[in-house]
């Protein structure tokens, strides 16, 4: 068993190394679209990886969420949510590296999670809020209220920065 769990901390932070990978080629001109792809398909054989190893990845995956390198929250945040094991990120939301978190609920389905998400827009502080605002936004849903006027204002530059993001993603103003 210990040397499957090695692994699968090895996959763990492959994903880390190939997302940051990824960040970075999606902004920048010098990447193509297939090379691009290829980036995908590696992050995919990770994922692969950690999905056969189930549950024996959530002590691993957890503790990454509050990591300081917002890749390895990232990595950490999307194991989970691939997993379905949506309750450890919700749980720990006020305690996370908020954007990473973020970028994986981003990029994962939401559908099982989308109710609690809504709960948690409205009554999170906006730093929370914000975030999952962005999420809801990437997904191309509503938010049950509008908040975004509070996280304009708001003195954190991160809510305001989200909110921005929010708007640019959404389908409507």
């Amino acid at each position: 068993m210990a040397i499957i769990l090695d692994i699968l901390v090895e996959h763990l932070e492959e994903i880390e190394f190939l997302w940051s990978q990824r960040t970075e080629a999606i902004r920048s001109p010098e990447y193509f679209g297939f090379e691009i792809r290829e980036l995908d398909a590696r992050i995919d054989a990770h994922l692969q990886g950690l999905l056969v190893g189930g549950e024996h990845c959530v002590e691993f995956a957890v503790p990454l969420l509050a990591d300081e390198d917002r890749f390895m929250a990232f990595a950490g945040a999307w194991c989970l949510a691939r997993l379905g094991l949506h309750q450890p990120l919700l749980d720990q939301l006020d305690e996370c590296n908020l954007d990473g978190v973020t970028e994986a609920l981003c990029h994962c389905p939401i559908d099982a999670i989308e109710g609690k998400l809504n709960e948690l827009y409205s009554t999170a502080p906006p730093s929370v809020a914000s975030a999952i605002g962005l999420v809801l936004a990437s997904h191309r849903r509503s938010p049950p209220v509008n908040r975004l006027s509070e996280f304009f204002e708001h003195d954190d530059p991160q809510v305001r920065c989200r909110a921005w993001e929010t708007v640019s993603r959404s389908c409507r103003i």
